[in-house]
């Protein structure tokens, strides 16, 4: 083989490397970002819950009897009945 022939082949074998190598670089970036979103998904989620808790804490706490009154499905029939 001539030394060009060895050099052709290298770079035909090169090529497909370097695509790799450029598609690991970008999945790594992707996964990185990937990985912050979940992040602060998961900090998100952590504070709903905590407003959730403080919600039904909240319900359960306050007396709602007061201004709401009984239903009695017999006595409160609609008028299309």
């Amino acid at each position: 083989m001539t030394k060009q022939q060895n050099l052709n082949d290298l770079a035909s074998l090169s090529a497909p490397i370097e695509d790799l190598q450029v598609r690991i670089a970008f999945l790594d970036d992707l996964v990185d970002q990937l990985n912050d979103q979940v992040a602060h998904q998961a900090l998100e989620l952590a504070d709903l819950k905590k407003q959730m808790q403080l919600l039904y804490q909240r319900v359960e706490s306050s007396d709602l009897s007061d201004g709401i009154a009984t239903f009695d499905p017999v006595a409160d029939r609609p008028p299309h009945y």
